[in-house]
Order: structure tokens, then C-alpha cells, then sequence
């Protein structure tokens, strides 16, 4: 409705709808090889089981570093909060991303699949 009302009628509202899905795949902002950083899938055990994530560091740095977890929503770990995550370790910080749909099998290629598991969780 807000749509339609800002585009001026329902038609260009349809137009527009499809150009703000997310395109994840188009819109990373940190590439996954940027020489920046290092990322990699991970596992480590959970209440339930194996737990999976995305661990990302800033490449060339050591010592004590600060740590940010980054939390998906319910699309699950997908490319976006993995660019999250890329964006977070270029400021510094070694950034965890917990995958929350582990216990289910993981992070679906399919969103809507995502948002179906995270009614069995």
C-alpha cells in the first residue's frame, strides 16, 4: 500500500517491487576473495549438535582483536550476512556468523525455505 501510494498508482508500485528485492548476489559490498580479509565456513559443537558458521578476520593483523557476532535474520546465513560479516572484519574485528538453522540441516539456498525452518525451531 505505502508502495503504491509513493509510486503513484498500483502498476508502477508492481514495476518497482521486483528492483527492491534483495539481490545479494549483486549487491556485496566486501567480495569473498578481497585480500582484506579471510573467511571460512566453520563448525563447532552445539547444545543440539554441530553448530555451523562463518568465521571472518582481518587479514595481516594479530594480537588481541575485538569480536562481533553477527545475527541473521530469518533468511538464515545467507550471502548477505556473510557480506555483513566481511564488512564488520575490514573494520578490525574478528566476526563470527552463527548459521541458527544448524540443527535443521543449515541455511537453504532457498529464502523461503529459511523462513519455512524457522517456524520447526
Amino acid at each position: 500500500e505505502q508502495l503504491t501510494r509513493l509510486a503513484g498508482s498500483g502498476a508502477a508500485a508492481a514495476s518497482i517491487a521486483p528492483m527492491l528485492a534483495a539481490k545479494s548476489a549483486k549487491a556485496a559490498i566486501v567480495a569473498e576473495d578481497d585480500p582484506r580479509v579471510k573467511g571460512e565456513n566453520i563448525t563447532y559443537p552445539g547444545r543440539g549438535g554441530e553448530m555451523k558458521a562463518y568465521l571472518v578476520k582481518p587479514a595481516g593483523q594479530s594480537g588481541k582483536q575485538g569480536t562481533v557476532i553477527v545475527i541473521h535474520e530469518n533468511r538464515g546465513l545467507n550471502p548477505h550476512i556473510r557480506d555483513v560479516a566481511r564488512r564488520v572484519a575490514l573494520e578490525g574485528f574478528i566476526t563470527l556468523a552463527p548459521d541458527f538453522l544448524s540443527p535443521l540441516g543449515g541455511t537453504p539456498a532457498d529464502e523461503d525455505k529459511a523462513r519455512d525452518m524457522f517456524t520447526k525451531l
